[in-house]
């Protein structure tokens, strides 16, 4: 009797040995999958909360510059409130904003915005384009007083803001006052690593009528 049961617990660690072994084959297989499965979760909850933030920030933007409406500063204004408001990003860089008049039914730049590969343009009575430079600027340059930047000038002669003049935006709600947009264009990275490419494009755009006086 005890020879069997010898036999009997022998076979048995012998097939626990072998479960050992399958479960560490089954393991290597499973765990790159579940750690591209985890990877891949935070990385879009991540770009989910990064493309929420530029909606947000783009939105107070185009406040900023429906507050101020036909003032000189508008531009700078709504440019410093967009910056402040992707600040806290991280894994991005800016590739345009766009001030322009939102004149299309579905509040879309005019196509004049935008040259034959895509990228935003300046265009004369549309839309004052900015760059990612201009933008990392903008936060150095104090125009509380006077800036050459954005110049107190009614003929928008000078300055980054000419071709869509802030003085030009009408305030009057009898005649119609001016639509005003924020548009928005950001190369976001992949922060894990795990998925395939270097990152998404994130475009984000808000308008608003300027408010009347």
């Amino acid at each position: 009797m005890s020879a069997i049961l010898r036999f009997r617990a022998a076979v048995r660690r012998r097939r626990a040995r072998g479960d050992r072994g399958v479960a560490m084959v089954e393991m290597a297989i499973v765990a790159p999958l579940l750690a591209l499965i985890v990877g891949g979760m935070v990385e879009f909850g991540m770009l989910w909360r990064d493309d929420m933030t530029a909606s947000s920030a783009t939105r107070a933007a185009a406040r900023v510059a429906s507050n101020l409406g036909d003032d000189s500063l508008a531009d700078y204004e709504a440019l410093l409130a967009l910056d402040a408001g992707l600040s806290g990003l991280t894994n991005l860089n800016i590739e345009g904003v766009l001030i322009y008049e939102a004149s299309a039914a579905d509040g879309e730049p005019h196509a004049s915005c935008f040259d034959g590969s895509g990228d935003p343009v300046d265009s004369a009575g549309r839309c004052n384009y900015y760059t990612a430079a201009e933008l990392a600027a903008i936060s150095g340059i104090d125009c509380s007083v006077a800036c050459a930047e954005f110049p107190d000038d009614a003929s928008c002669a000078s300055g980054w803001a000419t071709y869509f003049c802030p003085q030009t935006r009408s305030t009057n709600q009898g005649t119609g006052t001016t639509v005003v947009g924020v548009w928005v264009r950001i190369q976001r990275d992949y922060i894990t690593g795990l998925l395939p490419g270097n990152g998404v494009t994130i475009t984000d755009q808000t308008v608003m009528r300027v408010e009347p006086r």
